[in-house]
């Protein structure tokens, strides 16, 4: 049988902020710049709780009907988005789209992946770069260096000013800015896209900017053990 390819270490969660408490003063000023924009790093990792995630739009769900929704960690769905063999296609499918209602947690998702770049349990060859959405960002993203070994996280699209009244437009200029990155991800309210944009033609898990074909995940849907 095949090894399973793993980007972030196995078991990363439980040890993480202790790992971040014995880095923090030699990541003082990184760590204080996430927690100005996102939060408070080391109390997010200290509680944070993985959910599970899947392809299809919870709200859609209709419990009279025989289709069970196939659910599973995120960390687990995200590993196996970051370890695929493909080079970036300028296609889509290495710019994934994480969904879910306001309030969910998707930026604490972002945060969780930062920190694990700033710690052991992310590859040393692999950068990370996690930005907040606005309008300073086409710019931010044209000076990445090494961008085909850099994973950037974009969060939250639908509070983006570029965005608002011109989401189709926002979305093709980010994906096209984007396309030469090892893997991208973009968080964003699921009731922002145009209509017909994410579940085109009933294929669950994508999103359609033609020519971009994005794989799509609905974040926050709770663990069951």
């Amino acid at each position: 049988m095949p090894q399973l390819l793993t980007f972030i270490s196995v078991d990363w969660i439980k040890p993480l902020w202790k790992e971040l408490l014995r880095i923090r003063d030699d990541r003082t000023q990184e760590l204080a710049r996430i927690g100005d924009i996102f939060g408070n790093p080391l109390e997010l990792a200290k509680y944070y709780i993985e959910p599970d995630c899947q392809h299809h739009n919870p709200a859609d769900y209709n419990e009279d009907e025989p289709i069970s929704l196939v659910r599973s960690p995120v960390f687990k769905t995200i590993n196996s988005f970051f370890s695929g063999e493909f080079a970036p296609k300028k296609d889509g499918r290495t710019q994934m789209f994480i969904l879910s209602d306001a309030g969910m947690g998707k930026t604490s998702l972002l945060m969780m992946l930062k920190l694990a770049h700033l710690t052991a349990f992310w590859p040393q060859q692999y950068e990370c770069v996690l930005l907040r959405l606005g309008s300073d960002s086409l710019d931010k993203i044209a000076n990445i260096q090494n961008q085909n070994c850099t994973i950037l996280l974009l969060d939250a699209l639908d509070e983006d000013p570029k965005a608002w009244g011109r989401i189709e437009w926002r979305l093709r200029e980010l994906l096209n800015a984007t396309e030469n990155f090892k893997r991208v991800i973009i968080s964003c309210r699921t009731q922002f896209f145009p209509e017909g944009a994410t579940d085109p033609f009933g294929l669950p898990g994508r999103l359609v900017v033609e020519p971009f074909v994005c794989p799509v995940i609905y974040y926050g849907v709770n663990r069951i053990d």
